[in-house]
């Protein structure tokens, strides 16, 4: 149950709290609308994921310079007037550490317990762009600065006396994680990085290959790392789509799934897509998912149908 702060704001429940005490979890990816666009869309779709059976919410920032903004008051919109716990992504790069923590007390003080800790895309559209000399470089440095935050340890102000009145804050992180990067030994590293720092479970970009996921998790159990890894995914609509994602994302979809989507979108098609999309879900808790994080995107039929089916099965199996 969410109990409220001082300034009336609801303070959210901990997606690590969730992750221990559930069996399996369903949540779903929020990408917030573009800058000028009606907001009411996205408030509609969170309330039809939510009756399909969405437990808990991210809610992303504007990826690669995008025109995106909203990320913070649709979190918190999620947990105040919905109920249901949310995290917020969290972007550092070319931002400086005083404005990362002036930036997290926004989050504290709205009642934000969740943060997914990242690093962030560059702009897209400016290929001579640098990032401020004082600024954030990784996400493990984001990770290290809330975790300090948590310990009651804020940035010091020039000239001004040590105030032992301040209290800590008590924010969840989270981690963005890469089975599948390029880099063998860096795609653990940079984990464990992050884990050392604070980080408490992680999130997979889109992965659509459940034996790649178990090989994550046995490389991760070698090296002691522990942490619930959340694997997400989306519904693949075609063999086209997906053939778009692995050139986008330089990840793979497995033979299983590629050679069971129609070859184009087809207009009646999400209950096919949606049953191949459970059978990958079955693969995934075969081999030791804490549940699953739906990306969303604009696809809010076939993914609220999947968590209405997922939701179904596991009342099922109960």
């Amino acid at each position: 149950m969410m109990k409220s702060n001082e300034f009336g704001f609801k303070q959210d429940v901990k997606i690590i709290d969730l992750l221990k005490s559930q069996k399996f979890t369903f949540s779903a990816e929020i990408i917030p609308p573009r800058n000028g666009v009606e907001q009411v869309k996205v408030l509609d779709q969170i309330k039809v994921l939510i009756s399909a059976g969405a437990e808990f919410f991210s809610v992303t920032k504007g990826a690669g310079g995008s025109l995106r903004g909203g990320s913070l008051p649709i979190s918190q919109a999620i947990k105040d007037q919905f109920g249901v716990p949310c995290i917020a992504h969290f972007t550092c790069r070319d931002m400086t550490p005083q404005e990362v923590e002036n930036q997290l007390m926004d989050h504290h003080y709205f009642g934000i317990r969740n943060i997914l800790a990242l690093r962030g895309d560059p702009p897209t559209d400016q290929p001579d762009w640098r990032p401020h000399s004082e600024s954030l470089r990784y996400a493990y440095q984001l990770i290290r600065q809330i975790r300090e935050l948590n310990e009651g340890r804020f940035l010091p102000r020039p000239g001004a006396r040590s105030d032992q009145n301040q209290v800590a804050t008590d924010f969840c992180i989270g981690a963005a994680v890469y089975p599948e990067h390029p880099v063998a030994s860096e795609k653990i590293e940079f984990l464990k990085m992050k884990v050392d720092e604070g980080a408490e479970y992680g999130i997979t970009q889109m992965i659509f290959d459940a034996s790649v996921y178990a090989q994550f998790l046995e490389d991760c159990a070698k090296q002691g790392l522990q942490v619930p890894i959340l694997p997400g995914s989306l519904i693949l609509r075609s063999q086209a789509q997906a053939h778009r994602m692995m050139k986008r994302f330089g990840i793979q979809v497995s033979a299983k799934i590629m050679n069971k989507l129609p070859a184009e979108r087809e207009a009646n098609g999400v209950g096919r897509v949606v049953d191949l999309f459970l059978e990958y879900l079955e693969d995934l808790k075969r081999v030791g998912a804490p549940g699953v994080h739906l990306f969303v995107m604009s696809d809010i039929e076939a993914s609220s149908g999947a968590l209405e089916k997922m939701k179904l099965l596991e009342v099922g199996d109960g």
